[in-house]
């Protein structure tokens, strides 16, 4: 699974599952763009680890519902290290949780406008480019969620379930230029952002998981780095669960 000579953008990249992608593409041999949104230390520090294990990665900013920063974010990565090769979609913030009669549209829109339209707008700055060389890999980071309904996930699990959806359509549109478009979706990976599960939540999520533990940022960063691969280049539409069982789709 050599990535030598790629370049990819990971969003969301500053901590937790994409920051784990981030290392992991960089490992594999791509030079990565670090996004953040706010955080400029914690994607710095990102970075600088890339660079003292051989990696090269740039930190790069971006709010990413807003188009012409996701544009400037990319061309800020093919300027430092060529086009774009594989992209990562895996901006978020967490979701409110509660009942459906509590919430406003404004919860909706929050998650819609960084999860949906963010990669939106990223899959938009990247594909023409990609189309022109016959080269591509996009990987949206979705959630177990999808298959686990649950009044908890109004918001977030409508977002990704939208981002589901394009992630299937786009497959279908890029085939004819040999770009993939899949999905990975991580069950519940503990990270140093901190989680609103309490306990008993936790407990029972270990109980109904066949393989009894959390995942972590590098297990999900795996599948993502096997899509990235030549070795994924005939695998595209699809959704794969990195969650021991949880879920299955």
């Amino acid at each position: 699974m050599d990535l030598a000579g790629k370049v990819a953008l990971v969003t969301g990249a500053n901590r937790g599952v994409g920051a784990g992608c981030a290392a992991k593409l960089a490992a594999r041999g791509a030079k990565v763009g670090v996004h953040y949104f706010s955080d400029r230390a914690r994607a710095d520090e990102v970075a600088a680890g890339i660079g003292e294990r051989g990696g090269a990665a740039l930190a790069v900013q971006a709010d990413v519902s807003d188009a012409a920063s996701v544009g400037r974010m990319v061309a800020e990565c093919a300027e430092a290290f060529g086009p774009i090769d594989i992209l990562v979609n895996g901006a978020r913030q967490l979701g409110v949780k509660k009942p459906f009669l509590d919430l406003d549209w404004a919860d909706y829109e929050t998650q819609i406008d960084t999860i949906l339209k963010g990669a939106f707008n990223c899959c938009q700055a990247v594909l023409g480019p990609m189309m022109e060389r016959k080269v591509g890999r996009i990987i949206n980071i979705s959630t177990t969620v999808l298959g686990e309904p649950d009044w908890r996930w109004h918001t977030y699990g409508a977002a990704k379930g939208a981002l589901h959806l394009m992630t299937r359509n786009l497959a279908a549109e890029m085939g004819p230029y040999a770009i993939t478009v899949n999905e990975v979706s991580p069950g519940f990976v503990p990270t140093d952002r901190g989680t609103p599960h309490g306990e008993a939540y936790r407990a029972a999520f270990l109980a109904a998981t066949p393989m009894g533990r959390f995942g972590t940022p590098e297990e999900i960063a795996d599948t993502v780095a096997f899509l990235a691969s030549d070795d994924a280049r005939f695998i595209t539409g699809a959704n794969i669960a990195v969650c021991g069982g949880k879920v299955m789709y």
